[in-house]
Protein backbone atom coordinates (compact mmCIF):
# COMPACT_ATOMS: atom_id res chain seq x y z
CA UNK A 1 0.00 0.00 0.00
CA UNK A 2 1.65 3.49 -1.16
CA UNK A 3 1.28 6.49 0.54
CA UNK A 4 -1.57 7.66 -1.00
CA UNK A 5 -3.71 4.52 -0.37
CA UNK A 6 -3.21 4.34 3.34
CA UNK A 7 -3.93 8.29 4.05
CA UNK A 8 -0.44 9.71 5.35
CA UNK A 9 -0.08 12.67 3.54
CA UNK A 10 -3.67 13.77 4.35
CA UNK A 11 -2.88 12.78 7.97
CA UNK A 12 0.31 14.76 7.70
CA UNK A 13 -1.80 17.74 6.16
CA UNK A 14 -3.88 17.41 8.82
CA UNK A 15 -1.25 17.64 11.29
CA UNK A 16 0.37 20.25 10.12
CA UNK A 17 -2.81 22.28 9.64
CA UNK A 18 -3.91 21.69 13.64
CA UNK A 19 -0.16 22.56 14.96
CA UNK A 20 -0.65 25.95 12.69
CA UNK A 21 -4.22 26.52 14.21
CA UNK A 22 -2.37 25.85 17.74
CA UNK A 23 0.66 27.81 17.04
CA UNK A 24 -0.94 30.59 16.13
CA UNK A 25 -3.20 31.08 18.95
CA UNK A 26 -6.60 33.45 18.15
CA UNK A 27 -8.35 33.55 20.94
CA UNK A 28 -11.06 34.19 18.57
CA UNK A 29 -14.02 31.71 17.92
CA UNK A 30 -13.74 29.25 15.37
CA UNK A 31 -15.47 30.20 11.85
CA UNK A 32 -14.57 27.47 9.78
CA UNK A 33 -13.55 23.77 10.24
CA UNK A 34 -11.14 22.58 7.21
CA UNK A 35 -12.06 18.85 6.60
CA UNK A 36 -9.47 16.89 5.38
CA UNK A 37 -10.45 13.97 2.93
CA UNK A 38 -7.67 11.46 1.01
CA UNK A 39 -8.05 10.59 -2.66
CA UNK A 40 -9.14 8.75 -4.28
CA UNK A 41 -11.97 7.46 -2.28
CA UNK A 42 -12.02 10.69 -0.38
CA UNK A 43 -12.18 8.86 2.80
CA UNK A 44 -12.52 11.27 6.11
CA UNK A 45 -8.90 12.12 7.96
CA UNK A 46 -9.10 14.90 10.39
CA UNK A 47 -11.57 18.44 11.37
CA UNK A 48 -9.38 21.54 11.76
CA UNK A 49 -11.14 24.34 12.89
CA UNK A 50 -9.83 27.56 12.53
CA UNK A 51 -10.80 31.59 13.67
CA UNK A 52 -11.69 34.05 11.09
CA UNK A 53 -8.45 35.46 11.06
CA UNK A 54 -6.75 31.98 10.36
CA UNK A 55 -9.04 31.48 7.27
CA UNK A 56 -8.34 34.38 5.45
CA UNK A 57 -4.34 33.52 5.87
CA UNK A 58 -5.56 30.43 4.54
CA UNK A 59 -7.32 31.80 1.51
CA UNK A 60 -4.94 34.32 1.18
CA UNK A 61 -2.33 31.56 0.87
CA UNK A 62 -4.35 29.60 -1.49
CA UNK A 63 -4.86 32.57 -3.61
CA UNK A 64 -0.87 33.32 -3.90
CA UNK A 65 -0.30 29.30 -4.62
CA UNK A 66 -2.51 29.61 -7.21
CA UNK A 67 -1.70 32.96 -8.96
CA UNK A 68 1.12 31.13 -10.48
CA UNK A 69 -1.16 28.60 -12.47
CA UNK A 70 -3.94 31.31 -13.39
CA UNK A 71 -3.06 32.59 -16.58
CA UNK A 72 -4.59 35.80 -16.94
CA UNK A 73 -1.94 36.03 -13.87
CA UNK A 74 1.18 35.67 -15.93
CA UNK A 75 4.32 37.12 -15.68
CA UNK A 76 6.16 38.12 -18.98
CA UNK A 77 8.86 35.67 -18.12
CA UNK A 78 6.65 32.67 -17.55
CA UNK A 79 4.57 33.70 -20.97
CA UNK A 80 7.77 33.57 -23.07
CA UNK A 81 9.15 30.74 -21.48
CA UNK A 82 6.05 28.54 -22.48
CA UNK A 83 6.64 29.83 -25.57
CA UNK A 84 9.93 29.30 -25.94
CA UNK A 85 9.01 25.48 -24.76
CA UNK A 86 5.97 25.05 -27.30
CA UNK A 87 9.38 26.47 -30.16
CA UNK A 88 11.54 23.53 -28.29
CA UNK A 89 8.61 20.86 -28.87
CA UNK A 90 8.16 21.59 -32.34
CA UNK A 91 11.82 21.69 -33.25
CA UNK A 92 12.35 18.40 -31.06
CA UNK A 93 9.62 16.31 -32.87
CA UNK A 94 10.99 17.19 -36.50
CA UNK A 95 9.11 19.98 -37.21
CA UNK A 96 10.73 22.88 -39.34
CA UNK A 97 8.09 25.47 -39.25
CA UNK A 98 5.51 27.06 -36.82
CA UNK A 99 2.78 29.12 -37.27
CA UNK A 100 1.21 31.99 -35.42
CA UNK A 101 -1.87 29.20 -34.82
CA UNK A 102 0.16 26.78 -33.23
CA UNK A 103 1.35 29.73 -30.73
CA UNK A 104 -1.83 31.07 -30.58
CA UNK A 105 -3.47 27.36 -29.34
CA UNK A 106 -1.04 28.15 -26.53
CA UNK A 107 -2.52 30.93 -25.25
CA UNK A 108 -4.36 29.77 -22.14
CA UNK A 109 -0.73 28.53 -21.20
CA UNK A 110 0.35 31.48 -22.07
CA UNK A 111 -1.49 33.34 -19.80
CA UNK A 112 -1.08 36.85 -22.11
CA UNK A 113 -3.15 38.30 -24.92
CA UNK A 114 -2.65 37.53 -28.87
CA UNK A 115 -1.19 40.72 -28.85
CA UNK A 116 1.15 39.98 -26.46
CA UNK A 117 2.22 36.47 -28.35
CA UNK A 118 2.88 38.17 -32.11
CA UNK A 119 5.37 40.82 -29.86
CA UNK A 120 6.66 38.44 -28.71
CA UNK A 121 7.15 36.41 -32.23
CA UNK A 122 8.53 39.46 -33.32
CA UNK A 123 11.34 39.49 -30.51
CA UNK A 124 11.87 35.83 -31.96
CA UNK A 125 12.16 37.07 -35.21
CA UNK A 126 14.34 39.97 -34.12
CA UNK A 127 16.50 37.67 -32.18
CA UNK A 128 17.13 34.94 -35.06
CA UNK A 129 15.03 32.13 -33.06
CA UNK A 130 12.44 32.26 -35.93
CA UNK A 131 12.66 32.92 -39.45
CA UNK A 132 10.21 34.46 -41.59
CA UNK A 133 8.75 32.61 -44.99
CA UNK A 134 7.29 33.98 -47.76
CA UNK A 135 3.91 32.55 -46.21
CA UNK A 136 2.43 35.30 -43.51
CA UNK A 137 1.62 33.85 -40.16
CA UNK A 138 4.66 30.94 -40.65
CA UNK A 139 7.55 30.88 -39.33
CA UNK A 140 10.85 28.48 -40.03
CA UNK A 141 12.97 27.49 -37.29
Amino acid sequence: MNQKEDGTRARVLAAALRNWATIDADPSPAVARLVIRQPPEWEYTATVSITGRQYKRVLAFLRDDLADEHPGHSTPERAAAVIDGLVTEHRVAGHTHITTADLVEAAPRVGRSRTWIAAYVAELVDAGHLHETRRPQRFRL
